[in-house]
C-alpha cells in the first residue's frame, strides 16, 4: 500500500472528525479552516460549531492495519499514521463518544505507529481512556504537541514531559510549524516551576538548587515555516538554531519547509540537513 499524504514525516493521515477552533498564534492562518470554508462554508470551525464525523475513517484505519505487514516488508518499518490533520484529538467541542470510539480503534491498530498531535496538551490527561492512565499508554502510539514560539515552549513542553513520565508514553515530539520566532529548547522557563529545563536532555537546573535529570526528554522535533498566501516568514537562523540544539543532544530533527515567504530573509542554507526518525515513530 502506497503512502497517501504529502506530509513528509508520516505515511497516512487520519481524521475521525473534522473541525476545530483557533487556540493560539499558530492557528491564525490555519489551512484546515480555509479548507472547511471552501467546502462547507466554515460550518465546522470556531466556538460552538459542530464537528463533522468522517464516515470513512474506521474503514481507512482497518485497511492500513490489514496492509501494515506488507508495508513493513517493503519499507522496513511500520506505517506511520498522523492523527489528525484537520482537527484536534483533544478538542473540547468533540462528543466524548466519538473520542472513545476513536481511541478504541487506535488500540486495535497495533501494527501502526500512531502519531497523535494536539495544541491542547492540558486536556490530554483527562481525555485519554482510563486504562491508558491506569495500565499504561499503548506502545504503538506517540504524542506530539504544536509549539510555535518561546512562550508556548515554556508553557507546554514541561507538561508534555510530565505526561511522558506519568503515563510512560513511548515517544513524544514537537511540531514547530509554523515557527514564528527563535525558540531555545535547552533553557525553558516553566511558569509553574522555579527551574530552567533542557527539553532535549531532561535536565532541570533548579534555582537555588542542583542540576539533575528530572524528566524524560523530547524524542524528535519537526520544524517548518508557514505556507499559504498570508504566510509569516521564518528566518533560516531560527531553524538552524534548532538543528544545532538537536545535534548537540542527538535528538532527531526534521526540516519540513521554509514556508511561503522568504523575503527579506535570505534563502535557506543548503547545509540545513535532517536526521531520520527513530524506528518507534
Amino acid at each position: 500500500m502506497c503512502a497517501q499524504t504529502k506530509i513528509e514525516w508520516t505515511d497516512y493521515t487520519l481524521n475521525w472528525w473534522e473541525g476545530c477552533q483557533k487556540v493560539g498564534p499558530g492557528c491564525d492562518h490555519c489551512y484546515a479552516e480555509a479548507r472547511d470554508k471552501r467546502f462547507t462554508g466554515g460550518t465546522h470551525w470556531g466556538p460552538g460549531a459542530p464537528r463533522r464525523k468522517v464516515k470513512g475513517a474506521p474503514a481507512k484505519l482497518r485497511k492500513i492495519q490489514r496492509e501494515a505487514m506488507a508495508f513493513n516488508d517493503a519499507q522496513g518499518r511500520w506505517p506511520r499514521v498522523f492523527c489528525s490533520s484537520l482537527s484536534d484529538v483533544f478538542d473540547n467541542a468533540v462528543p466524548e463518544a466519538w473520542r472513545h470510539e476513536f481511541f478504541d480503534a487506535l488500540e486495535e491498530a497495533d501494527s501502526c505507529s500512531v502519531q497523535l498531535l494536539t495544541k491542547r496538551v492540558g486536556n490530554v490527561a483527562r481525555m485519554i481512556p482510563e486504562s491508558w492512565g491506569r495500565i499504561g499508554w499503548p506502545a504503538h502510539i506517540g504524542l506530539m504537541i504544536t509549539v510555535v514560539n518561546q512562550q508556548e515552549a515554556d508553557r507546554d513542553i514541561p507538561k508534555l514531559l510530565d505526561l511522558k513520565a506519568r503515563h510512560n508514553i513511548p515517544w513524544v515530539g514537537l511540531s514547530m510549524e509554523p515557527l514564528l520566532e527563535p525558540v531555545d529548547l535547552t533553557r525553558l522557563q516553566p511558569t509553574i516551576f522555579e527551574a530552567e529545563v533542557n527539553a532535549l536532555t531532561g535536565v532541570w537546573n533548579w534555582k537555588n538548587g542542583p542540576s539533575r535529570k528530572e524528566s524524560p526528554a523530547v524524542d524528535w522535533v519537526i520544524v517548518g515555516g508557514e505556507s499559504g498566501p498570508n504566510a509569516r516568514p521564518m528566518h533560516p537562523d531560527w531553524a538552524r538554531s534548532l538543528l544545532d540544539q538537536c545535534d548537540t543532544s542527538g535528538t532527531p530533527f526534521f526540516m519540513k519547509q521554509m514556508g511561503g515567504k522568504r523575503k527579506p530573509f535570505p534563502a535557506i542554507p543548503n547545509d540545513l540537513d535532517v536526521k531520520a526518525f527513530p524506528e518507534a515513530c
